[in-house]
């Protein structure tokens, strides 16, 4: 009887677990508010992108960072979109982008991403701007197309190292990378994990973070079609981590914004950057973490326009 009373338990135990921690997942419809813009690439791949700002201005393509989607740049539109034309993108596996069909994700595959949707957009003398795991992916696409962008746009992209913040035991990244462990670490977790987890490490002042974006992330991290994206990037950069080369192949001018309290990507590593880059040049903000196109919005585009202007790109 004893036995019989201890295996309920622990069920009754294991179903309380499993409904406070697993979160279900969302279809399309559900998330319509952040569908935009479809466009189909080669094998019907979809992509969710935005336009917005002056129909006139300069083009500005612009990609978020792991975990987050186009609607981080929310702040800048409202300030460079007076003057420029931003087009923004949900990378593979994030907002409502496809995800990729071979289920691995690297900073190469997002190179690759970039390229295909510049040809399909025929994109010509416009600025590129990337964060983070974007802005890896931007630098190993100008390593490789130097000279289609005009200037480049970096905020706390890594790729020298794998990042303090991104560490993970190659146990942990062995098993998440096998698709059961993927999808159980992708259902696990609630809001107010997520919402912890952001303020704690991703921003300087915890209070930083709109309500409406920690919503944001937390919503789209349950679009059904996307799950364990994120945690798939930072296992595959534990696992296979390549480091940049050819940044001397660079000649663009290129501005990297950094926040000098990033706990994810350290200021190390973009002052490593700075000293490769033939053109490159360093913004640091102090008590700023590694959201500074959130966390310090105003500014950052402020930068951002004034960098454009030097340069001669209106």
């Amino acid at each position: 009887m004893t036995f019989w009373l201890i295996l309920i338990l622990l069920l009754i135990l294991f179903w309380l677990l499993w409904m406070v921690l697993c979160s279900p997942g969302l279809d399309r419809n559900e998330l319509s508010r952040f569908s935009f813009n479809q466009l189909t690439l080669r094998n019907g791949f979809s992509v969710n992108y935005r336009e917005v700002g002056s129909e006139n201005g300069r083009k500005i393509l612009c990609l978020h960072g792991g975990g987050d989607s186009l609607s981080t740049w929310n702040a800048w539109n409202v300030k460079m979109g007076q003057k420029y034309h931003l087009i923004l993108v949900d990378m593979p596996g994030h907002g409502l982008t496809d995800p990729l069909a071979e289920g691995t994700y690297t900073p190469k595959h997002f190179a690759n991403f970039i390229a295909e949707f510049v040809e399909a957009l025929q994109l010509e003398d416009f600025v590129i701007v990337g964060h983070s795991f974007g802005g890896n992916g931007v630098l190993r696409y100008l390593t490789e197309h130097p000279e289609i962008p005009k200037a480049a746009i970096l905020i706390s992209p890594c790729g020298y190292k794998c990042g303090k913040g991104l560490e993970m035991s190659r146990t942990t990244a062995r098993f998440v990378t096998n698709h059961w462990g993927r999808w159980l670490v992708s259902h696990l977790g609630s809001r107010g994990i997520l919402r912890k987890m952001l303020r704690s490490k991703f921003v300087y002042d915890p209070q930083a973070l709109p309500e409406e974006m920690l919503e944001r992330i937390y919503l789209l991290s349950r679009y059904e079609k996307n799950r364990g994206t994120v945690i798939n990037l930072v296992a595959n950069a534990t696992l296979n981590f390549q480091p940049l080369s050819g940044l001397e192949n660079i000649k663009l001018p290129v501005l990297l914004i950094w926040g000098a309290e990033d706990q994810i990507v350290p200021l190390q590593i973009g002052q490593y950057f700075c000293e490769k880059l033939p053109r490159g040049e360093l913004v640091v903000y102090q008590k700023i973490g590694h959201l500074p196109q959130v966390e310090n919005a105003a500014q950052s585009a402020t930068d951002a326009m004034q960098f454009l202007h030097r340069e001669g790109l209106e």
